[in-house]
């Protein structure tokens, strides 16, 4: 390609293929091997317990939901716990022919949940499960131990997929 330019001629040149500008094709193999072998796909979990909120913070840091009660009310925004503040996991058969698990939360989990449950005793909190209610707890006391119970509501399927992606408390020789 040529461009005039007062009265001068630049070239600009063209780049070679990227077969022919590849200096480590071994490299680049390897690569694309990683990229697209991995084996089976770990099953997605997406865990969060919400505070309960207030209308006046709506609609920035608060939506409106209903809870598994029918209750109206808002829940905070942001996530008090994530599936990233799991540890390791407890699961159980709950009376209702549910299933139930408890969560051991990590150091900066443990914290987060100690500091909102010595502050809003008598709140809701509402754990959501892939983008489902599964449970509606209320503080009544400060948790200080880290550990979570969702009491009810998960089934198998949902069971698996957590024993799945974090060790069960009590076991050995399972990992992340």
């Amino acid at each position: 390609m040529r461009f005039k330019r007062a009265a001068r001629t630049v070239a600009i040149p063209r780049a070679p293929p990227l077969l022919v500008r590849m200096r480590h094709p071994f490299l680049f193999l390897c690569t694309a091997a990683l990229l697209c072998t991995g084996g089976a796909k770990k099953p997605t979990v997406e865990l969060r317990i919400h505070g309960e909120g207030i209308a006046a913070e709506a609609p920035t840091f608060a939506f409106p939901s209903t809870l598994l009660n029918g209750r109206e009310t808002f829940l905070s925004r942001m996530p008090l716990i994530t599936q990233r503040e799991i540890h390791s996991v407890f699961p159980f058969a709950a009376a209702d022919g549910s299933q139930g698990v408890y969560l051991k939360l990590d150091n900066h989990g443990s914290g987060l949940l100690k500091q909102h449950t010595m502050e809003r005793s008598g709140r809701l909190l509402a754990v959501f499960f892939n983008g489902r209610q599964v449970s509606n707890l209320v503080v009544d006391r400060p948790v200080n131990d880290g550990i979570v119970s969702i009491p009810r509501g998960l089934d198998s399927a949902e069971v698996e997929m957590l024993t799945a992606a974090y060790p069960v408390i009590g076991q050995s020789g399972k990992k992340r």
